[in-house]
């Protein structure tokens, strides 16, 4: 049989692969004070618990997490009537997951799940020591771009197992580096800065715009800055600034509509200080990192059989399958009262809606989502004769959710929020204008899939045939008088020749089984192979 028509089909696919996933649980005991115009505590009756993540850092080996747990705690006060209250308390953590062949510049999603808590009272009834154990999730994945067979044939009786995949694959990838320059004003609070002691700055990405080959990305450093203050006794104090950023990233062909995912990375910071002791500089260097993904469903070849001759390479990928995925709307609408400060409005000339994902919650059957909406409006004033035009900032909240069947707690979502139309509505005295916005939630769950996809299918070394030249020739177990006899052969039987020693031959009968047969018993012209 001649494999010279053999043809093999490649694709090649950039997938979100995944380099490793683990899992860490902490016990978190922290006291809590009620705030002061609450009643004293005499009992928790319930709980909500939700997780902030302020900072994912990725070391060699580990993932090192940083975030806050906000509890919301229902009580019965210590008062005649019992009544019920709650308030909410804020509790900081930062725990680690160690996970095998993890680098920096890898990408890190965790979840936090709070599996239990308990409540202790203060006698005062003023305050409360949460105990929590918090299971911490981390997956890690990398931009991998893989070669796979997708389909192979014109061979008769070839045997081509499938799998079906779905997963994201990466469109294009852009990397830009842009230096932030700001003058920070130390508060009026605080006393004059000497010299800067230390510094902490993370950065976050608040939103993103697609526009046609290019993305823009908005986002906000936060920094601490501590300092040796200008007093007598040299004071140490920390100040807190919060800086806005906006960058594009040249992306070719991307299109509105399409999925991105960007991060951002600080690379160095400079401060200095002014003079006067009232102003710092800072010089800041951020990469910011933009992935256009889209959804692609992929069949792969996982094993090829029924054709001898064929050399079969196979590589095991990880790739975060699409498990599900789903649409739905919402209609958000929001009172908004103009600020005394500024005048009454006549009409609204032009907006722009920017989305925010604050929270996503997985749940059974469903994504939960939580966020907000920045809204700048540009309107005409009511009874201003000049027709001045003036602006209006506020934000909207909103709390959707997509259903979703195959959606489970601990999995890991993805949630995209677009506006898809804004309706205002002025009324003749000029406020509250009613804001009604239209938007659409995308999100996806994934679940970590493993298969030995196979990448190259070649064809082999050629077959090396042999015949027997003596009657009742023993076929042995191995290469040697001492190996059992598991067969005997005639003259004339044709054998496959698989490995050549010098006095042996490994070969394969008609049948199908595999021994040994002394070499001066075979006529072949095989060369020593193994």
């Amino acid at each position: 049989m001649s494999l010279d028509t053999l043809e093999v089909k490649r694709e090649e696919l950039r997938l979100e692969e995944v380099v490793g996933e683990g899992t860490s649980q902490i016990v978190i005991s922290e006291p809590v004070t009620v705030p002061e115009p609450k009643p004293p505590v005499a009992s928790v009756i319930d709980f909500v618990a939700r997780s902030t993540i302020n900072k994912i850092t990725v070391l060699p080996g580990k993932v090192v997490v940083d975030g806050v747990l906000d509890f919301a705690i229902i009580y019965e006060a210590s008062v005649p009537y019992q009544t019920v209250h709650v308030f909410h308390a804020e509790i900081p953590f930062s725990t680690f997951v160690e996970i095998p062949g993890v680098e920096p510049g890898m990408v890190a999603t965790p979840t936090v799940t709070v599996e239990h808590a308990v409540f202790e009272v203060r006698p005062d009834g003023r305050s409360i020591v949460v105990r929590a154990v918090v299971m911490l999730t981390v997956r890690v994945s990398r931009t991998a771009i893989i070669e796979v067979v997708t389909d192979v044939s014109g061979i008769p009786g070839l045997q081509v197992t499938k799998e079906m995949i779905k997963a994201e694959t990466v469109l294009g990838e852009s990397t830009t580096q842009a230096v932030i320059r700001e003058t920070l004003q130390v508060p009026e609070v605080k006393p004059d800065v000497v010299s800067i002691l230390d510094h902490v700055a993370t950065i976050q990405i608040t939103s993103t715009t697609i526009l046609p080959n290019k993305v823009i990305v908005n986002g906000t450093i936060s920094l601490r800055v501590i300092y040796e203050a200008r007093t007598p006794y040299q004071t140490v104090h920390v100040a807190h600034f919060t800086i806005p950023f906006e960058r594009f990233v040249e992306v070719p062909g991307v299109q509105p509509g399409m999925t991105v995912l960007a991060a951002g990375q600080i690379e160095f910071i400079s401060l200095d200080v002014a003079q006067n002791g009232r102003a710092i500089t800072a010089r800041i260097i951020i990469e910011v990192t933009v992935k256009v993904i889209r959804v692609q469903t992929v069949q792969i070849v996982t094993n090829v059989t029924g054709v001898a001759g064929l050399e079969i390479v196979k590589e095991l990928i990880r790739v975060q399958e699409v498990l599900g995925e789903n649409r739905a709307q919402g209609i958000v609408r929001e009172i908004v009262d103009i600020p005394e400060e500024k005048p009454l409005a006549r009409e609204v000339l032009d907006s722009s809606s920017t989305p925010e994902v604050r929270r996503v919650i997985v749940a059974p059957g469903k994504i939960i989502v939580d966020g907000v909406i920045s809204q700048r409006i540009i309107y005409e004033p009511l009874m201003d004769p000049t027709q001045t035009v003036h602006t209006l900032h506020f934000t909207v909240s909103f709390s959707e959710f997509v259903v979703l069947p195959e959606a489970r707690p601990g999995m890991t979502a993805r949630v995209s929020v677009q506006v898809e139309h804004t309706n205002f509505e002025v009324p003749p005295a000029g406020e509250p204008i009613m804001v009604t916005k239209v938007i659409m939630l995308t999100a996806r769950v994934f679940k970590t899939r493993q298969l030995h996809a196979v990448v190259k299918v070649t064809r082999g070394k050629p077959v090396c045939t042999g015949t027997v030249t003596a009657n009742l020739v023993n076929v042995r177990q191995g290469p040697g008088m001492t190996f059992a006899v598991i067969a005997q052969v005639n003259a004339g039987t044709q054998v496959t020749v698989l490995e050549v020693q010098p006095d042996w031959l490994k070969v394969r009968l008609p049948s199908g089984q595999e021994g040994w047969i002394f070499a001066q018993f075979v006529k072949h012209d095989c060369m020593p192979r193994g």
